[in-house]
């Protein structure tokens, strides 16, 4: 049976089709992501505009002879919050979200080749499993009887990317972290 299970996984989710799959799906959250982020970034750059004016306008005051402390708080507090701006938006920035997903998989594709030649090598077996235990966690399988003949539905979930997957995009002071699984299943003779 775990022979049999060992061959499904690798003929039905170990392969480049479901590397590609997952890829778009980080891709598309990773998209998604981005197009908050470029709003926010708006925002903060609008916001540093408005901050250095109002400087402008406390320090003409002082100029034009209203020193008081109150004005002089007023600036510090701008000048504060223009630094934390400023921060936020030299923080790294998404990059090449192309090549962020190119290494993504050329990771996963490294961690699939890895995975099926542990499992076609019989004495590689214990360390298949270990493997499997780390990128597979729980399997399901679910005795399914078709037209009198028993079959197992095998379910689970995959985990290609590791901690690979686990981007910090940065910017406006978020991270943002990207789902890691794909869920997957598939039949299997009794």
């Amino acid at each position: 049976m775990e022979d049999r299970l060992l061959r499904g996984i690798s003929e039905s989710v170990l392969r480049p089709e479901a590397i590609d799959y997952a890829v778009d799906r980080i891709s598309e959250e990773l998209q998604k992501r981005f197009e908050s982020f470029d709003t926010e970034l708006e925002r903060l750059r609008q916001r540093k505009q408005q901050v250095r004016a109002e400087i402008a306008r406390l320090v003409q005051a002082i100029a034009e002879g209203q020193p008081s402390q109150s004005l002089m708080a007023a600036i510090g507090d701008r000048e504060r919050e223009l630094r934390e701006i400023t921060d936020k938006l030299l923080e790294p920035r998404p990059g090449s979200l192309r090549g962020s997903l190119d290494e993504l998989r050329k990771f996963a594709t490294e961690r699939l080749a890895n995975l099926r030649r542990l499992i076609s090598h019989p004495e590689s077996v214990h360390q298949a499993r270990a493997v499997m235990a780390e990128q597979f966690g729980k399997l399901t399988l679910t005795p399914v009887r078709e037209n009198g003949a028993l079959s197992y539905a095998a379910r689970g979930k995959v985990d290609f990317f590791g901690e690979q997957a686990m981007i910090r995009v940065g910017g406006a002071g978020r991270p943002v972290r990207t789902a890691r699984t794909t869920a997957f299943g598939f039949s299997l003779a009794a």
